[in-house]
């Protein structure tokens, strides 16, 4: 299997071997022609290299084979890369778990081909089925844990865990795949590898551990000369300095994976470009930016995810409104809010999922554990080298397609209150650190600004929690609309959201949130068509509370019941002594119904 081998350590020497062992081999022997034309396939995958023709060709070779057959099995999971993720992939899946079931248990080709079916079921966003045959791959794969079908178990598995947010156990698995390669000189995959566990570091908040892995990996690939493999590890680079408000530090890596990905066909070409617009405009270059990401917008969303639409989207509304085309940067927010809905929507299933395989993670560690003590003789097989390794090295490959369009998603539910979908309480103070860093000395440096809905508990003991929910999450898409593409919005708690408005004085600071307030006076509801979406404001800048953050935050409160106290429905951006027990009363006055005495003003 020396093909399949220098496969994974270098792919596009292993075109070169494999074409020549085809040249070899005598026509007639269709077994071994199917086999190396697969592994042509998977070299040329690996190297970003136009493909379909040798799988084309390993089909024709085992076509009179039976369906269940190793060979015809790797073309028919391969074929499920044209499928979108909808009935036919599920159906195409059915008929091979049949056959998967068939192949003897313990043996390599069945713990490869179960790595290739989590695979799947995870494009499917099923992480029950997924998770369920990453575990039987790991534990049914040969007894030496050096293996690359062990190897290759581990790396799934560990996708799958951090899905779960068990980041040390996935960190730890990723090690033990990578420690595999490394050790074997599996050169791509351990790049791969490392790329792998750079996202579940940036996914944990360890920015600095992932940009070392991401480093170390675009370091590897540059050994056997894969400027492919470079390429996807510089993207993390720049992902990861984007994420920690740096991405000007990571310019040469941005710009080079610019130049090798933003082209027709490439399945990042989306992100690269978002990244290099978000880069020129923090350069003082926004006209240019905007002029990278008009084409790839107007092509609209395709095929492309949630996340990289949003991505272009915000960035590019970035860019226009530095150029004052303000209109046009609310447009693109609206478009962004869109997408966020429906993304939202995914995220919380996918997140449901999430807790469900960390549940299964634990009963998974445990029963290893027991396993183990107990000397499984199931877990003692001798490695047998047996047809099959040939996809498992594509899956490596392919792998990081997928997570570099998924990896994101568990961060942000962390991350997210999942009735609006706004950042939560520590979100909005970890984007707020971010934006007041990248402000630095500017004055003013920020109007902090706290919101709270005139009135809520009463409308929501009136008319249900679900008219409730429905005012909290259309008052936050109001807010998102009318907000600037650098300004911060979060739920703070309850009814109560908090925007930052970084380099903003308290004037324009209000100007902007009475134009929040206009809109939302104009939102209807079909369950009170009478009532209007009003509410109070309070806005501080940390200039007035000597630099101090939560003192600052702590003023815009109480200025926002000085604003209740005066009859609601108005922003206070001065004075603000105002006693604790009257803030206590204002407080309490919010039970009352509108047009009551106490809320005189709602």
């Amino acid at each position: 299997m020396r093909a399949e081998l220098e496969t994974g350590r270098d792919p596009d020497r292993a075109v070169d071997l494999i074409t020549r062992q085809i040249s070899a081999t005598d026509p007639t022997d269709k077994r071994r022609m199917a086999e190396l034309y697969l592994a042509q396939w998977v070299a040329l995958t690996m190297s970003g290299e136009p493909a379909a023709g040798a799988l084309e060709k390993a089909r024709g070779a085992a076509s009179g084979f039976p369906s269940g057959d190793p060979a015809n099995l790797m073309v028919r999971l391969a074929d499920l890369h044209k499928l979108d993720n909808g009935p036919a992939k599920r159906s195409a899946l059915s008929s091979i778990v049949r056959d998967y079931r068939a192949l003897p248990d313990g043996s390599k080709a069945k713990a490869c081909r179960g790595v290739d079916l989590s695979f799947h079921y995870a494009l499917l966003e099923d992480q029950r089925n997924a998770f369920v045959y990453a575990t039987q791959a790991y534990r049914n794969s040969p007894a030496d844990k050096e293996s690359l079908a062990h190897a290759n178990a581990a790396s799934m598995l560990a996708y799958l865990v951090s899905s779960g947010h068990d980041f040390p156990y996935a960190r730890q698995l990723h090690s033990e795949a990578l420690d595999t390669y490394l050790k074997t000189g599996m050169s791509d995959l351990a790049s791969n590898e490392l790329v792998l566990r750079g996202y579940t570091e940036l996914e944990d908040g360890d920015a600095r551990a992932a940009m070392a892995d991401f480093k170390a990996a675009a370091d590897q690939a540059r050994t056997y000369g894969n400027d492919y493999a470079v390429d996807y590890a510089l993207l993390g680079v720049c992902q990861a300095a984007y994420e920690g408000g740096r991405i000007v530090e990571a310019g040469a890596e941005c710009e080079r994976v610019y130049a090798s990905l933003a082209r027709e066909g490439e399945r990042m070409a989306l992100p690269a470009t978002a990244l290099m617009a978000d880069l020129l405009a923090e350069r003082g270059d926004p006209a240019r930016a905007v002029a990278l990401l008009d084409p790839q917008i107007a092509e609209g969303k395709g095929e492309a995810s949630h996340e990289d639409w949003i991505l272009a989207l915000q960035t590019r509304a970035k860019a226009l409104s530095m150029l004052g085309r303000n209109a046009e940067a609310y447009a693109d927010m609206r478009r962004a809010s869109v997408a966020q809905a429906e993304q939202r929507a995914e995220e919380l299933q996918s997140g449901v999922n999430a807790l469900q395989a960390r549940f299964q993670t634990e009963e998974l560690q445990n029963r290893l554990m027991s396993e183990e003590r107990s000397s499984d003789a199931r877990l003692r097989l001798a490695i047998a080298v047996i047809v099959g390794a040939v996809t498992t090295l594509a899956l490596l490959g392919t792998l990081i397609f997928f997570l570099l369009r998924h990896r994101r998603r568990f961060r942000r539910l962390a991350m997210t209150d999942p009735l609006t979908g706004l950042g939560n309480r520590r979100a909005t103070l970890e984007k707020m650190d971010q934006a007041l860093r990248n402000v630095g000395a500017t004055q003013p440096r920020a109007s902090f600004v706290l919101l709270d809905i005139d009135h809520f508990k009463w409308w929501n003991d009136t008319f249900g929690h679900d008219a409730g929910d429905r005012i909290l999450n259309d008052f936050a898409r109001v807010v998102e609309r009318c907000l600037r593409p650098t300004d911060i919005v979060g739920r703070w708690g309850g009814e109560e959201f908090l925007v930052v408005l970084p380099a903003t004085g308290l004037e324009e600071a209000r100007q902007i949130i009475e134009r929040v307030r206009t809109e939302a006076a104009q939102e209807v509801f079909d369950f009170a068509p009478g009532y209007r979406l009003r509410f109070s404001a309070g806005i501080a800048m940390p200039g007035e509370t000597g630099g101090l953050t939560d003192a600052c935050i702590r003023l815009a409160d109480r200025r926002l019941y000085a604003a209740k106290a005066k009859g609601r429905n108005r922003t206070c951006i001065e004075g603000e002594e105002m006693p604790v027990e009257d803030a206590a009363q204002a407080r309490a006055g919010e039970v009352s119904t509108p047009g009551s005495t106490t809320a005189k003003a709602a």
